[in-house]
C-alpha cells in the first residue's frame, strides 16, 4: 500500500546461526544470514541481499546468532539490595529482601526495576516473566510497569502486591491486614483492559501466593480478571518446613487450576494459566501431576541452592515425570546471583549431575565414560522450552521465519572463554564457556538493545528525563539505594522476622542453622 510506513530492516550476516529441529535439536547453520524486518525474522539462508540501502548490516563472521534467552521467574524491581542476600537463606530473605519494599518509594521502584531488566538484557535475556511483589501502593506499580516498558525488554509483568506492613520501625512491625486491596483489583484490571493487546512488548499477568484464602473468593478474582484479558499467573510452591509441607499442587489441582500454557490469541478459555516457580521437594505424584496436566514450572538452581528450598527441577531422568513436564529457568534473584540464564543452565546442568554421580556412589559404583543431561538441554531450557512455558513458543524461543526478532550475537571469535569450544560445538560454547561480556549485540523486538558489548542508551520516562546511558542510570540507583538504606537503618529487622515467621505459623523448632 503507498501510505504503508516504510520498514526497518537488519541483516546479520555470515554468522554461525543456532536454528531448531521439529524434536528440538539444535542445528547449526554456518556462514548464514539472518534478515529482521521491523520486529519479525523474515529470512534465515546463504547470501541474503539488504533489501534497502537503509538496512543496518551487522557483520557476523566469527560470531554465533542465538536466540534470545527466557527468563521465567525474576524479582527485577531488588537491584538496591543486590549483595545483602549472598550469604542469606530463605528465612533472612524473606524479612531483609522480600518484605524490603516498604523501604523504596515509588521513584526507587522506577530505578531498581530498570535497571534490573537492563541487567538481564546485558546477560541475553529478551523475554523475562516478572513476579513483581513491589506493588505497595498504585504508585510502585506503575513506575515498575513504565520502568519496564522503558527498558525495551520483553516482558509479562506479574502484578503481585506486596507483603505490606502498616506500621514498621526500630520497636514494632504490624501486618497490614487488607491482603487483597479494592485498589489493587481495580487497577490490575484497568491495566488488563488497557494494556494488554498485540502490539504491547510487555504484557500485564499476576503474581499470586494467597492460596490460604477462600477457594471462592480467589476463583472469583481470577475469573473477573480473565474476562479483563489476564491469561498467566504465577505462583512459588515448594514443598519444606519453612514454605509449608502439605500438596500446593493437589490444591490447585482440586481448584481445576492445572492447565498447559496458552497464547495470548486463545479466547476460549474461562480461567489464567498457572507457572509454577521452583516446586523443590513435591512428591512424585504431585511432579506427575504437573507433567500429565502440562503445568510449566520455572526452576532457579542459584537461589534454590543456596536458600535451601531443595533440588532443583529439571534434567534429572531418575525423575521419571520430569521428563514430560514443562519445565524452564529463571534468575529469581538478581541480588545473590547474576541476571544470566546462561548461568542458570549451566548451575543446573552441573547439579543435576552431581546428583546422579552421589547415587552411583552411595552403591559403591562409579560413573563410567557419560554424565547425565546435555549443554544442549540446558540449551533448550533457556530458549524454546522457556518460550512454550510462557505461551509464546510460536513467536519466540527459536530463530526461524515468521517469528519474532528476539536475538543474541556472541563474539565467538574474539572471546577469551570459548577460544577452541566454538570448533568444537557451538551449543557447548555458549552453555558452558561464555561469559556476558561475549555478548556484543541483543535484539529484541527487531530493535538492538545492546550493541557492540554496550547497552544502548534508555529512553528514561521518569520526569521526562530523555534518553540516558548506563554510566548515568547506574548513578541514578546508587543514590536510590543510599535513600533506601537510611530508610531500612530505621527498621528492626528483629521484629520483622518475628512477624514473618507469625504470619507462616512457622514451626520454629524446625529451623536450625545451616553453618
Amino acid at each position: 500500500m503507498a501510505n504503508e510506513p516504510p520498514k526497518s530492516s537488519i541483516l546479520l550476516r555470515g554468522g554461525t546461526v543456532l536454528t531448531h529441529d521439529k524434536d528440538d535439536h539444535v542445528v547449526v547453520l554456518r556462514d548464514t544470514d539472518v534478515l529482521i524486518r521491523n520486529d519479525i525474522i523474515e529470512h534465515v539462508g546463504e547470501n541474503i541481499d539488504p533489501p534497502s540501502s537503509s538496512t543496518q548490516v551487522i557483520d557476523c563472521k566469527g560470531k554465533i546468532v542465538s536466540p534470545g534467552f527466557v527468563d521465567t521467574h525474576h524479582h527485577l524491581w531488588q537491584t538496591q539490595l543486590k549483595g545483602r542476600h549472598a550469604e542469606q537463606g530463605l528465612v533472612a530473605y524473606m524479612y531483609s529482601g522480600n518484605m524490603m519494599s516498604y523501604a523504596y518509594k515509588p521513584e526507587d521502584t522506577y530505578w531498581g526495576q530498570l535497571s534490573g531488566c537492563l541487567e538481564a538484557i546485558h546477560a541475553g535475556t529478551t523475554t523475562v516473566l516478572d513476579h513483581a511483589h513491589c506493588v505497595y501502593t498504585p504508585d510502585h506499580a506503575t513506575s515498575a510497569l513504565q520502568a519496564t516498558i522503558d527498558s525495551g525488554i520483553r516482558a509479562v509483568f506479574g502484578y503481585t502486591v506486596a507483603t505490606r506492613m502498616a506500621r514498621w520501625d526500630q520497636a514494632q512491625c504490624v501486618p497490614e491486614q487488607d491482603l487483597v486491596p479494592e485498589w489493587a483489583v481495580q487497577q490490575l484490571g484497568d491495566l488488563l483492559e488497557n494494556h494488554n493487546n498485540a502490539a504491547s512488548l510487555v504484557e500485564i499477568g499476576m503474581g499470586f501466593d494467597l492460596w490460604f484464602l477462600p477457594k471462592d473468593m480467589v476463583l472469583g478474582m481470577f475469573q473477573t480478571l480473565r474476562q479483563k484479558g489476564l491469561r498467566l499467573v504465577t505462583s512459588h510452591v515448594a514443598r519444606n518446613a519453612f514454605m509449608g509441607l502439605h500438596s500446593h499442587v493437589q490444591l490447585l489441582q482440586s481448584y481445576d487450576l492445572l492447565r498447559t500454557p496458552y497464547p495470548p490469541s486463545e479466547s476460549s478459555a474461562s480461567m489464567p494459566y498457572l507457572l509454577l516457580s521452583h516446586c523443590n521437594g513435591i512428591s512424585h505424584e504431585d511432579m506427575s501431576t504437573l507433567a500429565t496436566t502440562g503445568t510449566p514450572i520455572s526452576s532457579t538452581p542459584g537461589s534454590e541452592s543456596q536458600m535451601g528450598m531443595g533440588f532443583p527441577v529439571g534434567l534429572d531422568p531418575a525423575l521419571k515425570a520430569q521428563e514430560s513436564a514443562h519445565v524452564s529457568l529463571g534468575v529469581d534473584c538478581h541480588t545473590n546471583d547474576p541476571s544470566s540464564i546462561l548461568l542458570q543452565a549451566r548451575m543446573l546442568l552441573q547439579l543435576t549431575r552431581v546428583q546422579k554421580n552421589a547415587r552411583i556412589g552411595a552403591e559403591g559404583k562409579y560413573p563410567s565414560e557419560n554424565v547425565t543431561g546435555t549443554s544442549e538441554e540446558a540449551f533448550n531450557l533457556a530458549t524454546i522450552r522457556g518460550a512454550r512455558c510462557l505461551g509464546l513458543g510460536d513467536a519466540i524461543g527459536s530463530i526461524e521465519a515468521g517469528k519474532k526478532a528476539d536475538l543474541v550475537v556472541f563474539d565467538a571469535a574474539g572471546s577469551v572463554g570459548m577460544l577452541s569450544a566454538i570448533e568444537y560445538d557451538p551449543v557447548v560454547a555458549i552453555v558452558r564457556f561464555s561469559e556476558a561480556a561475549d555478548i556484543e549485540h541483543v535484539i529484541v523486538n527487531g530493535v538492538l538493545r545492546k550493541r557492540g558489548g554496550k547497552l544502548v542508551a534508555t529512553d528514561i520516562s521518569l520526569d521526562k528525563k530523555g534518553p540516558m546511558e548506563w554510566k548515568e542510570t547506574a548513578e541514578q540507583v546508587r543514590r536510590s539505594q543510599r535513600d533506601i538504606q537510611q530508610r531500612i537503618d530505621g527498621l528492626s529487622l528483629q521484629k520483622a522476622r518475628e512477624t514473618l515467621l507469625g504470619m507462616y505459623h512457622t514451626d520454629t523448632s524446625r529451623l536450625v542453622d545451616a553453618e
